[in-house]
């Protein structure tokens, strides 16, 4: 009994060390390998992992075989295996039984040796498994970082969550780093197009060939063959840093440290160097343009604080903080990734500091934009603030211009006034005057006279009264000045005054030149014509153009039109009627007595 309980025990202590053991996830750091390098004999032997192919064997494809043991496993639990990184081209093996593969071995135009890798054993979980054996075949090719990392296996919920992680930060974390980068690219580009600004244009360069470098890691299946994609991707990412290099001395306005004959030498050898290292396969080749690249990034975080420290902007001190962060971790990726570390399977995070350039631009556009939204709105204020100025004067100035035509309006009309009575009544006063100088004249005579004088001072008071362009009451008027005239010359009238609309410009000027062409109208039927009837007609002709016309009309002997034309008294009315713009006709009438017709515009 006693010896039973000691088995039991034993039982479930080995249950739970093995569960302990599965519980945590195991990392493999050695492996026994099959190494077939092009051109040297095979090698059979233990390696350390990681395993950089381009470290044993630079300039050489070949291909490899490496042994795992993954652990036992209770039933229940389901292994997996998680590799960083494993390639260029990969075929995996449970127990000599292909489980998983990414292209084809051998063949070049496929990389995949970029993302991390996850396999779940498919074996029956029902039961326990004892330790298992996994075979990794691989091909590489020269400078493109074949090998193996050292992978980890365990059960699948623990080892799982490592895997995640990495992929999520390398293949998510660049996928939003090409996006940001070429979203940027392209309005820096058209900033660019509209300010012809050099700041956008070395930005969207430099964005362009990072987004080029970048989506490297993305792409199993390169546009060009290898070595030759190799060559462009890393002359995109000297292209990159050099151009980034720049920008940032160019928001500090030390742009020029770059200009001289070092930089651009530099520049051509990183890429001249960029170009031999993957065309010659010589991977150290590429480690020394990268360690050079410190020279100009060196020269440029100096620029950088001197500026920082002379001007003391916010602008400066993002720069410095962006520049020295950027390059900090660069020179960690040289150093853990490339120089001392696992190469093939440890986190680059050049990529993602790069994402500080991009929020630095963005800080810079909407910097620019802000500065360039105030002054904008300063410069409104200034012109609303003249534009007021000049419509308080503008202002001013219609007042006293106002003021000076109201004056001379007044002086004009007192000297039409002044001539009107200097020519009307003061010409019908000089002749009565002249007429009383003369012996035993008719009194009708200087009654005659008297009353035309008499006329031409009331027509020039009544010109003076505000008609507001109605011409009835001007005709009302003349008919109550004239009608005991020519009712007492034994002349019937027959005033046809229909409703007529307000004339524009009827001014004082306008209604004594009227009320005169009728008063010589009305005259020459009282002294000429020997008529009975007299008939006056004021309507609206529609035309087109509308027009007002007065016609006086009597039955009388009618006119000799010879005679007629070399009196003063028809020039005179022809020469008022053009004065004011109307059109003055006279000729015969209906009854045989004469018509005079006065056609005035209805509009101003």
């Amino acid at each position: 009994m006693k010896h039973a309980r000691w088995v039991f025990f034993s039982l479930v202590l080995g249950l739970w060390l093995t569960a302990s053991v599965m519980a945590e996830p195991l990392r493999i750091v050695r492996a026994q390998a099959v190494l077939m390098p092009e051109g040297l004999p095979m090698q059979s032997r233990e390696v350390a992992l990681p395993h950089r192919w381009d470290r044993d064997f630079p300039g050489r494809d070949g291909s490899a075989l490496y042994r795992l043991e993954v652990p036992a496993a209770p039933a229940g639990r389901v292994r997996a295996l998680y590799l960083p990184r494993v390639g260029n081209q990969v075929e995996v093996l449970l127990e000599d039984r292909r489980i998983w593969g990414a292209g084809q071995l051998g063949d070049p135009r496929t990389d995949h040796a970029k993302a991390p890798v996850w396999i779940t054993l498919p074996e029956d979980t029902a039961r326990a498994r004892p330790a298992a054996a996994v075979t990794v075949r691989i091909s590489a090719q020269a400078s493109r970082w074949g090998g193996m990392a050292a992978p980890w296996v365990g059960a699948e919920q623990e080892v799982r969550p490592l895997y995640q992680r990495h992929y999520a930060w390398r293949q998510y974390g660049g996928l939003a780093v090409c996006i940001a980068m070429g979203t940027m690219a392209l309005l820096a580009a058209g900033l660019w197009w509209l300010q012809r600004d050099p700041l956008y244009s070395t930005y969207a360069l430099a964005a362009a060939f990072g987004v080029l470098r970048f989506a490297d890691r993305l792409i199993d299946n390169p546009p060009l063959p290898w070595p030759l994609w190799g060559a462009v991707a890393a002359m995109a990412l000297v292209a990159h840093l050099f151009l980034m290099t720049r920008f940032l001395l160019m928001l500090v306005g030390m742009e020029r440290r770059l200009d001289g004959a070092i930089y651009h030498g530099l520049l051509s050898l990183e890429l001249a160097l960029a170009l031999a290292a993957f065309l010659l396969g010589i991977p150290t080749i590429w480690t020394v343009a990268l360690g050079l690249m410190v020279i100009p990034s060196a020269l440029a975080l100096w620029a950088v604080a001197e500026a920082a420290w002379r001007q003391r902007t916010r602008q400066v001190w993002a720069v410095a903080i962006a520049g020295v962060l950027v390059s900090a971790l660069g020179y960690r990726d040289l150093l853990v990734v490339r120089v001392s570390g696992d190469g093939a399977g440890t986190f680059s995070l050049l990529p993602h500091a790069s994402m500080l350039f991009v929020l630095l631009l963005g800080w810079v556009v909407a910097d620019r934009f802000t500065h360039t939204a105030r002054e904008h709105r300063a410069l409104l204020a200034t012109l609303d603030a003249r534009v007021r100025e000049r419509e308080a004067e503008l202002a001013q100035r219609n007042a006293e211009l106002r003021d000076e035509h109201a004056q001379q309006a007044a002086l004009q009309e007192r000297q039409r006034l002044m001539r009107d009575i200097h020519d009307g009544v003061g010409a019908q006063l000089v002749g009565l005057l002249s007429l009383l100088e003369r012996d035993a004249l008719p009194r009708e005579l200087l009654r005659e006279h008297a009353g035309s004088a008499l006329d031409e001072l009331r027509m020039a008071v009544d010109a003076l009264q505000p008609v507001h362009g109605d011409l009835a009451t001007v005709l009302a008027t003349l008919r109550y000045r004239l009608q005991p005239r020519l009712e007492a010359a034994g002349i019937a009238v027959d005033w046809r005054v229909e409703e007529l609309p307000p004339i524009e410009g009827l001014t004082p000027a306008v209604v004594l030149q009227l009320q005169r062409v009728l008063m010589e109208a009305f005259t020459n039927v009282i002294q000429h014509a020997g008529a009975r009837r007299l008939r006056v007609l004021a309507q609206l002709d529609q035309g087109p153009p509308a027009r007002l016309v007065l016609a006086v009309e009597d039955d009388g002997r009618g006119f000799d039109a010879a005679r007629t034309a070399r009196g003063q008294g028809l020039h005179n009315m022809r020469a008022r009627a053009q004065a004011i713009g109307a059109q003055l006709e006279i000729g015969a009438g209906a009854e045989g007595g004469t018509a005079v017709r006065l056609a005035l515009p209805a509009q101003a």
